[in-house]
Formats: structure tokens, C-alpha cells, sequence
């Protein structure tokens, strides 16, 4: 039972650092704009950064729940922004 949910805990950690690692990387990215100036939004990227803590605080037993919980609001925020 153990392994099981080590299985899937690593790999929901795989599959949610990438869609938030992509979806910040794409929306922190100069856009469509019309302008000649390229603009880019720095400020997505601390979205990714916080799911970095959040994975890195599911290797403590104590945090592990909030670690989880932090990945699985970002994967949650971007899907309803992308939808």
C-alpha cells in the first residue's frame, strides 16, 4: 500500500512540474501583442517556483499534506485559467 502511493505521488509530482513549468513558461512569454516591444511577465514564473516548494515540502513527513495541497492549487489555477 505503501509503494502504491509513493508510485503515484511521484508521478502526479512528474506530470503537475510539467504543466506548470509549461503553462508558466507560455504565459510568461511576450504574447501576441502588436507592439514592437517584447514585454515579458516575470511574475508567472513565481508560480512555478512555488509548486518547487511545494514539492520540495512533500519530502518531509510533517508538510508532506501541505506540499500536496500547493501542487495540486496551481495545477487547479492554471487548468481554470486555460479553460
Amino acid at each position: 500500500m505503501k509503494k502504491s502511493k509513493s508510485i503515484i505521488r511521484h508521478s502526479w509530482n512528474a506530470i503537475s512540474g510539467m504543466v506548470v513549468l509549461f503553462l508558466s513558461l507560455w504565459m510568461s512569454g511576450p504574447g501576441i501583442g502588436e507592439a514592437n516591444t517584447q514585454t515579458y511577465r516575470l511574475y508567472f514564473l513565481i508560480l512555478f517556483i512555488l509548486w518547487v516548494i511545494g514539492f520540495l515540502l512533500q519530502f518531509k513527513k510533517r508538510y508532506r499534506v501541505i506540499g500536496i495541497v500547493i501542487t495540486i492549487l496551481l495545477v487547479m489555477y492554471y487548468l481554470v485559467i486555460f479553460l
